[in-house]
């Protein structure tokens, strides 16, 4: 497995004014001429470009990404001309479930759910919403975990035309205040150990109508009985309803037309992680979904009906809900739902399921990895497909985690790189041709990416770093009720493709592979207005042996000093000398990060923090920086350091 190219992560991002408008002008002319072609004439441009990238045809290309898509020699001619489906989810689930409708859908605890049987349990909750007075105006809550319920509710409300908005159970109360006013909601469908925490909020929220749902719902025997006994049950009084009476609700009335597919209508809403800042509902489409559901099928690891793919990535995240559940149902493929996984757990959970496609962060691969080296004598040759999302994974990491899982009798780890924005993934590995060390992969089928220039917005060529912009056919509508952030997310181009500015830094070789070297909010200005990128650090770090996981933030020098320098925080693999780890991060850092870049202070702490999402949780670290504790922290003395000031006031403290 090739590795990306050497890259100059110490310049600044800014190019020469000549030279980019100049590729200003050359690009305004391409868009021009591609702006009158037909379908036919697209194809056979791409089919031209195709050729290209695979030296079957001479020419030159132009330099430039997203005019000359080098990926599309990994991907496969049918999808130049596929499309989505033009139908609602709850259509695609329910037309392909007739082809096969005895194959497991769920299993749950036990509980086999056949096709047959996820499609009526759909249709009782679509009717049941029906008769409670739900329209295909409202926007419902789902505050669920990945229990069967949940996935009866997100499409029954489809169903007839309602918007499911997905909320995370752990959701502080205020937050989902402020999601049910955004939205706007009179409805809510909650798992019952929600319920102390809606509570707080339920009568001054706009909330009509709440539902009530146990895990235990679709238990059988013992489970059942155990779980009934051990927990209370939710008080079915003023404006709360047992699930059991909200089915009762729908029976014996008519089945329930399906609210038709509207092109570009939004659907389904999921809300930020707010890792960035304040959370926002994303609005997705039908597109969204069925359009994640083309783009995996020409990925190189589409699932097939009757494979299990491990529900552990949770369904209120766009991730989880799109690329995992819609896809996996739309296809045959049999759901092993795990309602509250535990992270350290995930290696039990792939071997007791005996999963033939799992998705996870790199956080879960990483503990996977450590427990199939502490047990060589595992066989995974049953797991065809393991997918890391939601996060990058350092470099070293990813060295070691291909060597371990094809010793064990798997394959080198799938990555992609996507935003909620997407509804999952917008790029992916397909082959060991694009799945270079350290990079993200291609830009999945019918996607562009290119990089631009942060300060103007113009297109950059090859190697290049600068702001990746996305142009998918998954793409969001918006922000709920958020315009200002919408426009500042999103832009239409004269050829009418939707662009998302990720916020994400990297840069694109000539094969068309992405590589991510930070984020625009994880770099950081020195007081000599100098900026950093604080992930090519990481991956320096990561390397040293002993270090287990590292993250940088961005710390004040003092109060009254403006800017920031890069603080490392490392945690220790078990057995590390400590000294000889922070040794080996002064003389890597020095041999491999420009002087001015590299970490002034170094924290051991046992472990890192994580959100709920398992990402690393720079907000708790950028807390934890300025709490005096008991903590290992080392100030170092770099030589040369440009802004020599600084370290001495440093040193002085």
């Amino acid at each position: 497995m090739t590795k990306g190219k050497t890259f100059d992560i110490g310049k600044e991002l800014s190019y020469d004014k000549e030279e980019l408008e100049k590729s200003k002008k050359f690009l305004d002319e391409q868009e021009k001429k591609f702006a009158g072609l037909t379908d036919e004439e697209r194809i056979l441009r791409y089919k031209y470009l195709r050729g290209l990238a695979k030296g079957e045809i001479l020419g030159a290309p132009t330099g430039y990404p997203s005019i000359d898509l080098p990926h599309l020699k990994f991907i496969p001619e049918e999808a130049d001309v596929d499309t989505i489906a033009q139908k609602t989810m709850w259509e695609v689930l329910r037309d392909n479930a007739k082809e096969y409708p005895e194959v497991d859908a769920l299993i749950y605890e036990g509980n086999h759910i056949s096709y047959k049987e996820l499609v009526e349990n759909c249709e009782k909750c679509a009717k049941s919403f029906k008769e409670m007075g739900i329209t295909d105006k409202d926007h419902v809550m789902i505050c669920m975990a990945n229990i069967p319920e949940f996935v009866y509710s997100f499409y029954g409300l489809i169903h007839i035309g309602a918007v499911p908005n997905l909320i995370e159970p752990r959701t502080p109360a205020k937050r989902i205040l402020n999601y049910i006013s955004t939205a706007n909601s009179k409805y809510m469908v909650m798992i019952d150990k929600c319920y102390e925490n809606i509570e707080k909020i339920a009568n001054e929220s706009s909330l009509e109508k709440i539902i009530s749902v146990s895990p235990a719902e679709s238990l059988k025997g013992i489970k059942k009985a155990l779980y009934s006994l051990a927990n209370k049950k939710v008080p079915t009084h003023g404006k709360y309803i047992d699930y059991k009476d909200f089915i009762n609700l729908g029976k014996g009335k008519d089945i329930v037309d399906t609210f038709g597919y509207i092109p570009d209508r939004t659907t389904v809403v999921v809300y930020t992680s707010g890792t960035s800042g304040v959370p926002k509902g994303i609005e997705l489409r039908n597109e969204t979904y069925n359009g994640q559901n083309l783009q995996i099928k020409y990925s190189g690891f589409f699932p097939k009906k009757g494979e299990i793919f491990m529900g552990n990535v949770p369904f209120f995240s766009a991730y989880g809900s799109s690329s995992g559940m819609h896809n996996a149902l739309s296809n045959g493929v049999t759901i092993y739902l795990l309602p509250a996984p535990e992270l350290e757990k995930f290696p039990k959970y792939i071997f007791k399921t005996k999963s033939t496609f799992v998705m996870g962060s790199p956080r879960h691969f990483e503990i996977f990895d450590k427990y199939l080296t502490e047990h060589p004598e595992k066989n995974i040759s049953f797991l065809k497909v393991m997918c890391s999302g939601g996060d990058k994974i350092l470099e070293a990491h990813e060295e070691h985690m291909n060597e371990t899982f094809v010793r064990a009798g798997s394959a080198p780890i799938k990555k992609g790189m996507g935003a909620s924005e997407h509804g999952g993934g917008y790029t992916t590995t397909s082959t060991d041709l694009d799945n270079k060390i350290g990079s993200v992969g291609i830009p999945l089928a019918q996607n562009i990416i290119k990089i631009v220039d942060p300060s103007t917005g113009i297109e950059l060529k090859y190697n290049q770093e600068g702001e990746i912009y996305v142009a998918s056919i998954t793409h969001a509508n918006g922000y709920l009720n958020n315009e200002a952030q919408t426009k500042k997310a999103f832009f239409k181009d004269s050829l009418g493709r939707v662009w998302y500015r990720t916020a994400d830094l990297g840069y694109i070789d000539e094969d068309g592979v992405l590589f991510v070297t930070g984020r625009s909010s994880r770099a950081i200005m020195r007081p000599d207005g100098h900026t950093v990128s604080l992930l090519p650090i990481e991956n320096v770090v990561s390397h040293i042996p002993g270090v287990k996981n590292c993250a940088v933030i961005g710390r004040k020098p003092s109060e009254d000093t403006a800017g920031e320098l890069p603080m490392l925080f490392v945690s220790l693999k078990e057995g590390a000398d400590l000294q000889k780890v922070q040794i080996d991060i002064e003389k890597e850092c020095k041999e491999n990060i420009p002087i001015r870049e590299n970490p002034q202070w170094v924290r051991y702490i046992e472990e890192l923090p994580y959100t709920l999402m398992e990402k690393v949780d720079y907000k708790k670290l950028e807390e934890l920086a300025t709490e005096k504790d008991d903590l290992v922290e080392y100030i170092v003395d770099y030589r040369n350091v440009v802004n020599k000031e600084l370290v001495l006031k440093l040193q002085k403290k």
